[in-house]
């Protein structure tokens, strides 16, 4: 293979000194030559025969390993263009025919053993190494589809327990959804009782200030019920006294002109005017102190400020009239 190489890189191919440059420039340059034309085909066609082998095997020598495929040959038609194309028209003969012909012959047959050679060891080797290949990675693909199935069946479990999960948690959120409905349903009772409570605080304090407001009031008429009827009691006292010494008045004047005269007293008539003053001044102290008696009676059972103040008024009228009626004793 290295001689290949080696070959390929010393050859003079491509030089125009070299014989099958020199021929085939010859052959293209004169066509009047005694040369045939198929074995100038045939040497033309021997260059990329021989690149092609150089190459196959150049490649067999690189570690890494890959899949052969094989390359089928150019056709001749293009080969010969390409040659004729490289290689230059106006270079003189400088082999002869004969010699051509015979070394073309040998390296015609001997490429073609080499070919043949190198198309089967490298069709073999490409279709060994092909089906150890796509074992391995027939093998690494089992494995790894075992792998992705395991994993599948792991995400479905996961899902399905997922699935479960967000299930019980949109249960558990309903029902939590329920117990706040309800909370706060208790708390607008709860809110609407304190309410009520307080509203009745208030009217339960309203209620004590107006019960504290009347039982003050109460104990002030009492006290001026009883400062009323102490009043009272000492207009009756004064007013027995007076009618007392009223009496007592009478029965000393009595007595007084019966021991005086031994004949019997001219019984004087009183002043008519004087006896109807006394009657009717008694008569308005005793309708005074009936009315008295009666505003007293009503303020104890009604204890208000009109009671208080109309048996006030009864009191003074009568005290007035009580007042009058002794200074015009006197």
């Amino acid at each position: 293979m290295q001689h290949f190489v080696d070959l390929q890189n010393s050859s003079n191919f491509g030089d125009s000194d070299s014989w099958l440059s020199s021929s085939s420039n010859a052959v293209a340059s004169a066509p009047n030559s005694n040369l045939n034309r198929d074995l100038f085909n045939d040497l033309v066609e021997i260059v990329p025969l021989v690149q092609s082998l150089i190459d196959r095997k150049a490649s067999r020598s690189f570690t890494r390993r890959g899949s052969m495929i094989y390359t089928k040959a150019p056709a001749r038609e293009s080969l010969v263009k390409k040659a004729i194309d490289s290689k230059g028209r106006n270079v003189p003969q400088s082999i002869p025919a004969t010699k051509i012909r015979d070394h073309g012959a040998n390296e015609q047959g001997q490429n073609d053993n080499n070919n043949s050679d190198a198309d089967s060891f490298s069709m073999f080797s490409g279709r060994a190494f092909t089906s150890e290949k796509d074992i391995e990675e027939l093998a690494k693909l089992k494995e790894q589809i075992g792998d992705l199935q395991l994993k599948l069946r792991e995400k479905d479990e996961l899902l399905k327990s997922a699935e479960n999960l967000r299930d019980q948690m949109n249960a558990v959120n309903a029902k939590l959804d329920e117990m706040k409905h309800q909370v706060s349903e208790k708390d607008g009772s709860l809110k609407y009782t304190q309410q009520q409570l307080s509203d009745a605080k208030i009217k339960l304090a309203d209620k004590q200030a107006a019960l504290e407001k009347i039982h003050w009031e109460m104990m002030t008429s009492n006290k001026k019920v009883e400062k009323l009827q102490e009043e009272l009691d000492s207009v009756q006292t004064d007013i027995s006294t007076f009618t007392l010494l009223l009496e007592s008045l009478a029965k000393t004047d009595t007595a007084k002109y019966t021991d005086d005269y031994d004949t019997k007293p001219y019984v004087f008539n009183h002043v008519p005017d004087i006896d109807d003053m006394d009657e009717m001044e008694c008569q308005k102290i005793e309708e005074a102190r009936k009315a008295y008696i009666a505003a007293v009676a009503v303020c104890n059972e009604k204890q208000n400020e009109e009671s208080i103040a109309a048996a006030t008024n009864a009191r003074l009228h009568l005290q007035s009239l009580l007042f009058k009626s002794k200074n015009f004793n006197l």
